[in-house]
């Protein structure tokens, strides 16, 4: 059974219109919001947008308390992040804070990890409890091309306190690299049954998905070739989301999926495989976000779904970390040519 919780969106109308005239409308953006201690993230602070949380469903900026709330209330909630940006990690450790004081107790998955990984991870755990610093080596955390583990410690440090369960979510490299050479249908049968993997997938999502993935490796391959990264693309989303469902149908208190914000997107990702197995369940998606230079449009940040729906629940814009151009070595890589 899905354990439905108090949130706003469940409130009665009254209650609800409330919290309609407290929340600012677009002309007075609520405050900004930064994770406890401030910024680490050093470029564009003084953005306009830094710090505010927009919902993208009613289109206006709220309070961030409003989505804390609605993440306490939510059976599913997944925290899409900008991997290496320390501000993300440490917000989405401010979240998991605020669902425990809620009273929730929801076990924490990381996309970051591999699930045949999982075994190593709690040998750690049950060998030093509470060590939150030393998970990174315990799961190879480097070797595997992750940033600095101690931008995502305040994650586990957060998790750890509160003793909920820490979760491998990734498929492993072997399933990867089937589906990549094989396409979905190297999965047995009852793989890709277990996953919802065996549903009609809209065609406009895959479509969507190939332009991703092209983007991803910067204009540098063309769409004809983004098919076999879609399919991998699929079996993480599926896998993602498997991993939140059998977290709850094993007695979790809910679930909070750390992810790119990519794999967190409504209908097109994690949620929508989510919402083929647990359709009754209540999921809340916040995405964080850099802002950039010239744009102060939060709308211009939020690319509609293929359906039309918002990608997100929230967005929750950060200052920008610095970074080198992530398209030069692939440029270079490639002979600054498609292929």
């Amino acid at each position: 059974m899905i354990r439905r919780l108090p949130s706003p969106a469940r409130m009665p109308a009254l209650v609800a219109g409330v919290l309609l005239l407290i929340a600012p409308s677009t002309g007075m953006a609520a405050d900004p919001a930064p994770p406890p201690g401030g910024w680490t993230a050093g470029l564009l602070r003084e953005h306009p947008l830094a710090g505010r949380v927009w919902s993208a469903r009613d289109k206006d900026f709220v309070p961030a308390e409003r989505a804390l709330q609605d993440a306490a209330g939510a059976e599913l909630v997944l925290l899409g992040e900008i991997h290496d940006n320390p501000d993300h990690h440490r917000l989405q450790a401010h979240v998991i804070g605020a669902m425990v004081r809620a009273g929730r107790r929801p076990a924490v998955a990381f996309e970051q990890i591999p699930r045949g990984l999982q075994p190593a991870l709690d040998a750690h755990l049950a060998e030093k409890p509470g060590d939150a610093a030393g998970i990174g080596a315990a799961v190879d955390w480097t070797e595997r091309g992750w940033p600095d583990w101690a931008q995502y410690q305040p994650i586990a440090d957060a998790a750890l306190a509160a003793e909920l369960p820490l979760l491998a979510a990734d498929p492993d490299e072997a399933e990867r690299r089937a589906v990549g050479r094989g396409g979905l249908e190297a999965l047995p049968p009852e793989r890709r049954a277990e996953l919802a993997l065996d549903r009609p997938y809209p065609e406009a999502f895959t479509e969507k998905l190939g332009r991703t993935m092209v983007e991803a490796h910067c204009g540098l391959m063309p769409i004809e070739a983004a098919g076999p990264l879609v399919d991998v693309q699929r079996l993480r989303d599926a896998t993602l989301a498997d991993t939140m469902v059998r977290a709850v149908e094993g007695g979790a208190d809910g679930a909070v999926l750390i992810t790119g914000d990519g794999h967190a997107q409504e209908d097109l990702a994690a949620p929508w495989y989510l919402r083929a197995r647990l359709p009754e369940a209540e999921i809340v998606t916040i995405a964080f976000r850099e802002v950039e230079p010239d744009s102060t449009d939060p709308a211009g940040y939020v690319e509609a779904e293929p359906e039309g729906g918002p990608p997100f629940d929230y967005v929750w814009f950060t200052p920008a970390t610095e970074r080198g151009d992530p398209c030069a070595e692939m440029r270079e890589r490639f002979g600054g040519g498609k292929r």
